[in-house]
């Protein structure tokens, strides 16, 4: 810990140091600026080192006093009045400083040279090179911190979609934990069912579980699988219902396609739709009921339709709305395909139907 500390305070000391260097380096520019600008217009070389060595220091306060204090202090916290008085007051005063150095340096000259017109020092040429080079520094200034602003606030924003990425990870894994035992309950009590019946299509109903479970556990632990795979496994699940129900009792229509042309689709995210129609549709319907399926793949745009017959007796969001399946789909949704699904739902007196469309990938 001591050692990261003073690591870390190294760190910052030569970044100070580097932060000096670049200072030192652009006022040296400046300096020479300054002498070769006076130099090219004066016939004096003495009024160019007179005019360098006076006005410099004067560029130097007047930028950090703009850069240091004004700014910060009164533009950025909209204190405009203050800023403008203060602004025009400081840039009197550099000003009055550079005439000062004209002043100065015609003084002197006027002490070693018998006639000499104050023109010829060119003063105007001392307040616009002093005003550009101070308004030069305030830009630069202005925009690097624009633009270390503007950085940070990029990485707050990675820092943020990160963390967001990193919940709806951790969320998806506990929907996902809540998908595996809601299905292999229903599952159970299916084959339980037919065992206690001694069903001689029992063996066959153990074999599609095994495939289902082969899928549930070795098989859905990423994020997106096969769409071919999420079909074969819904394709068990209504063969083990075809098993459970008698014909009488149950309608089964499914159109489903082979090839799904490689799309990809999140783990058991059409399960909660087709598990809700057999256990709310079918089993506690008294008379005959019907499953419709219909998954239809047109490009990458998935579309998938399912519905059930409903017990008359229940009343619409009686039965349908309760349990984890469809909250848990609608949550899965939200996570992984935001602005990329529509989905709805009808709930009649007689029939329950679920209409969903699914942008996916390859």
């Amino acid at each position: 810990m001591a050692a990261q500390l003073q690591h870390t305070i190294q760190k910052t000391r030569q970044s100070k140091l580097v932060r000096v260097a670049y200072h030192l380096i652009f006022w040296a520019i400046v300096g020479f600026f300054y002498f070769f600008v006076f130099y090219w217009n004066s016939a004096f070389p003495l009024v160019s080192v007179i005019f360098t060595i006076g006005l410099l220091p004067v560029a130097v306060v007047t930028t950090y006093t703009f850069n240091a204090l004004l700014i910060p202090k009164y533009l950025n916290n909209k204190r405009y009045g203050y800023f403008i008085y203060l602004s025009i007051f400081t840039l009197l005063v550099s000003t009055w400083l550079s005439f000062l150095i004209v002043f100065y340096a015609l003084i002197h000259l006027l002490n070693t040279t018998a006639s000499l017109e104050p023109a010829v020092l060119h003063p105007e040429l001392q307040v616009l090179s002093l005003n550009f080079i101070v308004f030069f520094a305030i830009a630069v200034k202005q925009v690097k911190r624009a633009f270390f602003i503007q950085q940070e606030k990029n990485e707050l924003q990675q820092k943020k979609l990160h963390t967001e990425l990193k919940l709806k990870e951790a969320e998806l894994k506990l929907l996902k934990a809540q998908i595996h035992p809601h299905f292999l309950f229903n599952t159970l009590n299916n084959l339980y069912g037919l065992t206690m019946e001694k069903s001689d299509e029992a063996p066959e109903l153990v074999l599609r579980l095994s495939e289902i479970l082969d899928y549930i556990l070795y098989r859905c632990n990423e994020r997106r699988v096969l769409l071919n795979d999420e079909i074969a496994n819904l394709r068990n699940h209504i063969e083990i219902e075809k098993i459970r129900y008698a014909e009488d009792k149950l309608t089964i229509s499914a159109d489903i396609p082979e090839e799904t042309n490689k799309l990809q689709i999140a783990p058991l995210l059409l399960l909660p739709f087709v598990e809700n129609a057999f256990k709310h549709g079918v089993s506690h319907n008294t008379g005959s009921a019907f499953v419709h399926i219909n998954l239809l793949v047109k490009h990458t745009a998935l579309h998938f339709a399912i519905a059930n017959a409903k017990n008359e007796t229940s009343q619409p969001n009686q039965t349908y709305s309760k349990g984890i399946g469809l909250q848990n789909v609608k949550k899965r949704l939200d996570l992984l395909y935001p602005n990329r699904y529509d989905l709805k739902i009808n709930d009649s007196a007689t029939t329950f139907s679920v209409t969903l469309t699914l942008q996916l990938e390859t």
